[in-house]
């Protein structure tokens, strides 16, 4: 790779770290592309020289962080005999990508959460990654005793994750996410 195409990769990458900052707190559609190249430390021209609309730049973003996605599904499509443990590590892989980096994780939701029910489609796409965890999460819950709809139990174990991300943001002068995520395995122990 030349010099060139390793600067071009990191202007790139500059972008779509922005527009994840930028849409984590203000949402796709109230964020500007003027406002995501200033944070990015580039012009709008070259913004749309490695994006030519806004939308391609949420669909690289939406492609970035289905990586954090894939890497949850990774583990759990490697775990060969399920427990409380796996679901355990899967949470503490979760804490382990939001204490890098927390914008990630509330961009994800906040784009789902906008999305929903808009018949854009991006809502396709962003259904179309929580579906590749949704998948592994499923297989690991058919050996769980208790649990009667594994496809159920994994559409809302996302939400209880992304609804812990959110909290330990807005929390964080008062706690952690790991104290919030090892709150919630605690009431998913038996009684």
């Amino acid at each position: 790779m030349t010099k060139k195409e390793i600067q071009a990769q990191n202007t790139r990458m500059s972008i779509i770290k922005s527009a994840v900052w930028h849409f984590a707190r203000f949402g796709y559609h109230k964020t500007t592309v003027s406002e995501i190249a200033r944070m990015a430390g580039v012009t709008t021209g070259a913004l749309f020289h490695h994006f030519t609309t806004k939308e391609d730049l949420l669909y690289a973003v939406i492609e970035w962080l289905s990586k954090g996605i894939k890497a949850y599904a990774d583990q759990l499509n490697r775990v060969k005999h399920p427990s409380s443990k796996t679901i355990s590590d899967i949470i503490d892989l979760m804490c382990s990508h939001f204490n890098r980096y927390p914008e990630a994780t509330i961009c994800f939701a906040t784009l789902a959460t906008e999305f929903s029910g808009s018949h854009h489609p991006a809502e396709k796409v962003i259904k179309e990654v929580y579906e590749i965890f949704v998948e592994a999460m499923s297989r690991v819950l058919e050996h769980h005793p208790r649990v009667s709809n594994p496809r159920a139990a994994s559409i809302a174990f996302i939400g209880a994750v992304q609804g812990i991300a959110v909290q330990g943001l807005m929390r964080e002068d008062e706690t952690d996410i790991n104290t919030l995520a090892h709150g919630f395995l605690s009431m998913l122990s038996l009684w």
